[in-house]
């Protein structure tokens, strides 16, 4: 942690607002990936993302520069992710995006791309939409590892502070989600 992101922090802890809001500029960018990448939903990792800011500002008093603060940010993050995927579990809500494409049976109706632009475009822009796709199915205890080293390029010590748990756990985690989106991304290849 440099001196001036220290100094934010001390600040922010007295109350200053602007030290706060200067903070939160410098980890926007990371929280909403690290959120977008585990719920899938732009709409989804924008609420968790404030829901987290909100978090960070109420206990930030608590904060005791033990750790990086980008360590702390993304463990507070992570857990409002898990807390947004256990409380849409329980709901299982049907995505409205999925609502509006149901037929009267209940089966989804396929829409067209209507988009234009090059092929490859098309075709990275849903190879791309398919990862990520592919990442938010796998189990929540890989997509946090492979969101935080494979998207954010934390460290495996980084790793193991955000989510509480050892360094040879984030790796076992990492080999064993990677097999898994491996696995998941060759049955997609074949049905295409």
């Amino acid at each position: 942690m440099n001196i001036e992101e220290a100094k934010l922090i001390k600040e922010s802890q007295q109350g200053s607002i602007k030290s706060f809001e200067q903070l939160i500029l410098r980890y926007q960018d990371q929280a909403y990936r690290t959120a977008y990448g585990m719920l899938g939903n732009p709409e989804d990792a924008k609420d968790a993302t404030q829901e987290s800011f909100i978090k960070i500002y109420k206990s930030l008093k608590n904060f005791k520069f033990q750790s990086n603060f980008s360590t702390w940010m993304y463990r507070i993050v992570h857990n409002t992710c898990l807390d947004i995927i256990r409380k849409q579990k329980r709901r299982k809500e049907i995505p409205m995006e999925t609502k509006n494409n149901l037929n009267n049976n209940g089966y989804e109706i396929p829409l067209k791309d209507l988009s234009d632009g090059p092929e490859a475009l098309l075709e990275y822009e849903f190879v791309k939409k398919e990862i990520k796709k592919c990442i938010v199915e796998l189990p929540a205890e890989y997509q946090g590892v492979i969101i935080l080293r494979d998207i954010e390029n934390l460290s495996y010590e980084e790793i193991a502070k955000v989510l509480n748990i050892s360094e040879g756990t984030v790796k076992s985690r990492l080999n064993r989600g990677r097999k898994q989106l491996r696995q998941r991304l060759t049955d997609l290849l074949k049905e295409h």
